[in-house]
């Protein structure tokens, strides 16, 4: 047992010998690394003192942590170069020259979501008093730049607890405390709220629109969602209200007017049955708007007065129904249905008999599957819903004001970033065709006419 217990001893002190020589070995290379870094590469008007074999060391190593550095190497670089235009080369004598150095003060750029801290040099008049601000130093602050990152961090998943751990810190970053994230995240929210408020609808025409509510802490942000004529989705506007009330409603849809929205072309109108939408709706587009009640949700509100075992029943029905291609038999499959359910449910059967024809909407335009498809459900403002929901689940304390209304922005504005046109987007020219077709039906003159 001596001996085994005397070896281990030998076997750890040699362990801690030949760590501290790979730990001088290291040191011995790093102190190398930095002599080098000594080395000149000229880069044009600036001189950064790097050499090759330094920066591709550094790179290898750690290159995000390099790059801040970097950054922070050229910006006092591009000082120094701006001081030297302003005053001229160090220690030589230009007569006539109207700026003169004077020493440096502790500064910050804006660099990597943060402010890093440098030392500013300082220029004053050569005659008179009062010294000179540079320009370009007041351009590297950048007060925009940490709103905005902020702002695309936290909406992605980052908390502003978590915020210091995820930004690359330099040496001596400051600025990204929780309380400096909360206030940048403020700003940069409030700028997207003003942005989405004052989009113009002129520019293009809108073939339809999706309307729903996402609950916001006992509260609804009521959301619209355009489709353009090539396809493309975009973010239209939205309202903040205590419920999905039809006046809630209302005023979204006219503020929607007033910025542009075309209501006097025919429009398909994608809800999710809500009364209040539908009545918006109608009161804002009259006879020229025409409802799809999304699909899902109906078959949603019909489960919910059925037991489990008739479920799967019940979507083979529905879904024989709205698949049709034909309205009057697609109608018919759904009067079937509503006597089937009749048996079970009561309930049930009123949830289908109401707004029924309103769920075949797509059908009875006539148009293609894929596009029918796409029509058929709300699934598409789902979709940036649910990065919204997403974005507001770290949110533990709701504050009063429009807290809800800018979180709700961000993260549709995040949302838009990813849009991809819709699935069945080049049959979009007969859906227009068939909405004026509803609004215009043919006469019994043009009918004549055609014969």
């Amino acid at each position: 047992m001596k001996r085994t217990y005397r070896a281990g001893r030998l076997s750890g002190k040699s362990s801690c010998r030949r760590q501290r020589r790979r730990h001088r070995g290291e040191g011995r290379e790093q102190a190398a690394t930095r002599q080098s870094l000594q080395e000149v590469i000229d880069l044009g008007p600036v001189q950064l003192p790097l050499g090759p074999e330094a920066l591709q060391a550094m790179l290898t190593d750690e290159l995000h942590s390099f790059a801040i550095d970097l950054g922070l190497l050229l910006a006092g670089r591009f000082l120094e170069a701006e001081v030297t235009r302003l005053c001229g080369e160090r220690y030589q004598r230009q007569p006539g020259r109207q700026h003169t150095r004077y020493g440096h003060q502790p500064g910050y750029v804006t660099l990597a979501s943060q402010k890093a801290a440098v030392q500013r040099p300082r220029v004053r008049r050569a005659k008179g008093v009062g010294e000179v601000e540079l320009p370009l130093y007041q351009a590297m602050q950048s007060p925009e730049a940490m709103p905005e990152a902020a702002l695309k961090r936290l909406v992605r998943g980052v908390s502003t607890r978590n915020y210091e751990e995820v930004v690359d810190l330099a040496r001596e970053g400051f600025g990204v405390k929780k309380s400096s994230v909360s206030r940048a995240f403020v700003k940069a929210s409030a700028t997207a709220v003003e942005e989405l408020s004052l989009r113009r609808l002129d520019q293009q025409r809108f073939l339809a629109i999706f309307l729903d509510g996402v609950e916001y802490a006992g509260e609804t942000m009521l959301v619209a969602l355009g489709i353009t004529e090539t396809g493309e989705k975009k973010i239209l506007g939205l309202r903040q209200g205590a419920s999905e009330n039809a006046a809630v409603c209302t005023a979204l849809l006219e503020e929607l007017h007033e910025r542009g929205l075309d209501t006097s072309q025919p429009i398909l109108a994608v809800i999710d049955g809500s009364k209040a939408l539908t009545a918006a709706v109608k009161r804002v587009w009259g006879e020229k708007a025409r409802i799809q009640r999304c699909q899902i949700h109906k078959r949603r509100n019909i489960e919910a007065h059925l037991p489990d075992k008739h479920h799967d029943e019940l979507r083979r029905l529905l879904n024989a129904a709205w698949h049709e291609t034909d309205y009057e038999r697609a109608k018919k499959q759904l009067v079937t249905t509503v006597r089937w359910l009749e048996r079970l449910s009561p309930d049930a059967a009123s949830s289908l008999r109401e707004g029924m024809e309103e769920t075949l909407t797509v059908v009875k335009l006539g148009l293609p599957e894929a596009l029918r498809k796409t029509l058929a459900t709300t699934n598409p403002i789902e979709s940036a819903l649910s990065i919204t929901r997403t974005v507001t689940g770290r949110v533990t304390r709701w504050r009063e004001g429009n807290m809800r209304l800018r979180w709700c922005a961000a993260g549709l504005l995040r949302a838009e970033e990813k849009f991809r046109r819709i699935k069945g987007f080049r049959h979009l020219p007969e859906l227009a065709r068939a909405l004026q077709r509803q609004i215009d039906p043919p006469t019994l003159e043009s009918h004549r006419k055609s014969a």
